[in-house]
């Protein structure tokens, strides 16, 4: 997936470390915002495990039960037009259609929804049904679909060419919002991408297929909804799960119906709200479903990740981001590796508390804040109430010596990192308080360099701060 980076001209340039550096560097109000660069994800639990074993975590106590657009672009194949208008009846029709859409899942009416979708493939109509099945076992507040103003070139990437040839310049892909909140969990519309096509015939537009391609919006085909198989919810106070349901329609989770994840969530929910009472939701919802094509969707250009990331924490806004410039975050959502799933509780309770994390400060973690912040105070608030030996550390670390923070783009690729960013984060509470430490991350909201931040808000220097870090990993590995 790619996400634009902001302008360079926009991100002030990293200053040689310098205790005479001038005073902190703002970002500049007129920085254009963008989604951060890599979604928040949680670490594969065999690089930490050297950690956990060693770690008496007190979570660990508690008792776990079981006129729209001007035209749209088409592939040119041959003579085939590359250019085909709309006209105002098109448009008319085609929100008519997604009106319905909504109106069909809010009254139930699977014989309403099916009458605006292509009958000719079978594979497509019974994709549809269990679509609506699904819709309609999600506890909604609102759901709607729009259609979204989408430059004509860049929807027509995603038209599938077997689309395109079984109807040629009678076919149109419809780039759409799907709006949504739902009922306990969020106290703002989400905004999720659907790339519908659309073929006209027999007097009418019908619904044939779905956008496919490199690049999909955030969330294309990856939402609980889309889930292949039938799913169904389970919820508490402040969590909704959806999961895979069984023939008999109840969840397919651990032999509990779900009870056992609902009271780690819920616990995890108390970890956060400990370090973070306010500022977010504090309620989640989280897919867990067996299905993995919705955990993939989000590696589309890094397959090779999927293996190593027991979950992810995925930020939406009021509008899909990568159609619009300056989106408003909404909330943070927590999808799970299938393969994970049937992991022991402990280590399910350091994931859900990791990424519970992420959504409480999803509304403070912008383009700015480094990688090495967002997943080291996760792993701090994961890890806060527990005892470490330092014979575990030093199996966790191996022979890494760290020399400078993380650089973001490399980050991912060695997953030690975690552990170094954890210790960066625990340090800067334990010299200067937790509440410096939460300043720290919110800080670059306002500034880009982890100079400026931490000379406004912790008093000294890049330069001084690495080497507090440096000297605190020593002292964690000697014990």
């Amino acid at each position: 997936m790619t996400i634009p980076e902001p302008a360079a001209a926009t991100i002030p340039q990293q200053r040689p470390p310098d205790e005479r550096a001038p005073e902190p560097v703002e970002r500049p109000i007129a920085a254009v915002w963008y989604p951060p660069l890599e979604l928040p994800v949680a670490p594969r639990r065999s690089y930490l495990w050297p950690i956990l074993a060693v770690l008496a975590v007190a979570s660990m106590l508690i008792t776990v039960g079981g006129g729209a657009a001007a035209a749209v672009m088409l592939r040119g194949y041959g003579n085939a037009p590359t250019n085909v208008a709309w006209v105002s009846g098109d448009v008319k029709a085609i929100d008519a259609v997604l009106q319905r859409r909504g109106d069909a899942v809010r009254r139930k009416d699977q014989a309403e929804w099916m009458a605006d979708v292509d009958g000719t493939d079978a594979g497509f109509v019974k994709k549809q049904q269990q679509l609506f099945e699904n819709l309609t076992r999600l506890p909604f507040a609102e759901l709607g679909f729009e259609r979204a103003q989408v430059s004509a070139p860049k929807a027509a990437a995603f038209l599938p060419d077997e689309l395109f040839r079984r109807f040629h310049a009678a076919v149109r892909i419809v780039p759409v919002t799907v709006r949504h909140r739902i009922d306990g969990v969020d106290s703002k519309p989400v905004a999720t991408p659907w790339l519908a096509v659309f073929a006209y015939g027999g007097g009418k537009w019908r619904i044939v297929g779905d956008g496919a391609g490199k690049d999909l919006p955030t969330g294309e085909a990856g939402q609980p909804w889309d889930a292949k198989g039938p799913i169904t919810v389970v919820r508490s106070d402040r969590v909704v799960a959806v999961l895979s349901a069984n023939a008999d329609g109840k969840a397919n989770a651990g032999g509990d119906g779900g009870r056992g994840l609902l009271e780690l969530a819920e616990t995890g929910l108390k970890q956060v709200a400990a370090v973070r009472p306010g500022g977010w939701d504090g309620k989640v919802l989280i897919t867990a479903v067996g299905d993995r094509q919705i955990f993939d969707t989000y590696f589309a250009e890094s397959q090779d990740r999927v293996a190593q990331v027991a979950a992810i924490a995925v930020p939406y806004y009021s509008s899909v981001a990568e159609w619009t410039n300056r989106p408003t975050y909404a909330t943070t959502r927590i999808v799970f590796n299938p393969s994970e799933l049937s992991a022991a509780k402990s280590e399910l309770q350091h994931d859900l508390t990791h990424e519970f994390t992420h959504a409480a400060m999803g509304p403070v973690t912008g383009p700015y804040t480094p990688r090495w912040v967002v997943e080291g105070f996760a792993e701090y608030v994961a890890y806060r109430d527990g005892r470490f030996n330092p014979a575990g550390i030093r199996e966790a670390l191996g022979n890494l010596v760290p020399a400078s923070f993380p650089d973001d783009k490399q980050f991912y690729e060695e997953p030690r990192n975690y552990v170094t960013g954890w210790l960066a984060c625990r340090m800067i509470a334990d010299t200067y308080g937790q509440d410096k430490l939460i300043a720290f991350y919110e800080g670059f909201m306002r500034m880009s360099e982890v100079d400026s931040v931490a000379r406004d808000v912790l008093g000294v220097g890049r330069d001084r701060l690495e080497q507090q870090w440096r000297d605190y990993v020593e002292q964690q590995r000697r014990g």
